[in-house]
């Protein structure tokens, strides 16, 4: 499929990078030493591959081995629809029964964040495992949502039922600005070799 990229049309879904930036509990936070040597600045980069706006690859979980620098393009660059889940802290089936999702990716707007706060409480909106296996049964090519985790506090089921199907994993997007509707997904990870996720510049440019 051939797709035309307008640059001052392009909407930045990214979660900026920085000290105050959450991290899952017992993942490493993000930090930067920046240190001036003849006249450069140089920075030490210091975080988990789940930081920020990331990707799961289906080598997150232990029992695959598909990785970061394995996942076809053909996930990252795609058409999208933005389902408006506002208000739904278990999003199930019934919110995306009625959409068209062969080929595109899903991509989840909770409004229910994935601030420091929310992560004291894990009181965050997710997908239900009956929906991933209706999204999946659709022909869905990636899923994303804007919150800490696809998956409940409590749960790994939903990142089982995508990943074992080699179907990534968004988490993290910034979609408050964002209208349900349907777009063209841009989602550049770092090149990891042999790597479990990694943190994303993504991008939406509506259709």
């Amino acid at each position: 499929m051939e797709y035309r990229i307008s640059p001052e049309e392009l909407i930045d879904i990214t979660m900026p990078l920085s000290h105050s930036t959450p991290a899952w509990p017992g993942d490493i936070r993000f930090s930067k030493y920046t240190s001036v040597i003849n006249g450069f600045r140089t920075s030490k980069l210091t975080m988990s591959s789940h930081c920020g706006t990331h990707i799961d690859s289906p080598a997150h979980l232990a029992s695959c081995s598909t990785f970061v620098n394995d996942i076809s393009l053909s996930r990252l660059i795609l058409p999208a629809v933005v389902v408006d889940c506002e208000g739904n802290r278990s999003i199930g089936k019934n919110l995306i029964e009625n959409l068209s999702l062969d080929g595109k990716a899903l991509l989840l707007k909770t409004l229910s964040g994935h601030s420091q706060e929310i992560l004291d409480t894990m009181d965050y909106s997710y997908l239900t495992a009956t929906a991933a296996e209706l999204a999946v049964n659709r022909g869905i090519k990636t899923v994303g949502i804007d919150t800490l985790s696809v998956d409940s506090p409590d749960s790994i089921r939903v990142h089982e039922i995508l990943l074992n199907l080699s179907v990534p994993i968004l988490e993290n997007l910034v979609l408050k600005d964002v209208r349900p509707g349907n777009y063209l997904l841009i989602c550049f990870p770092l090149k990891i070799e042999s790597g479990d996720g990694s943190p994303v510049r993504a991008f939406l440019q509506p259709c």
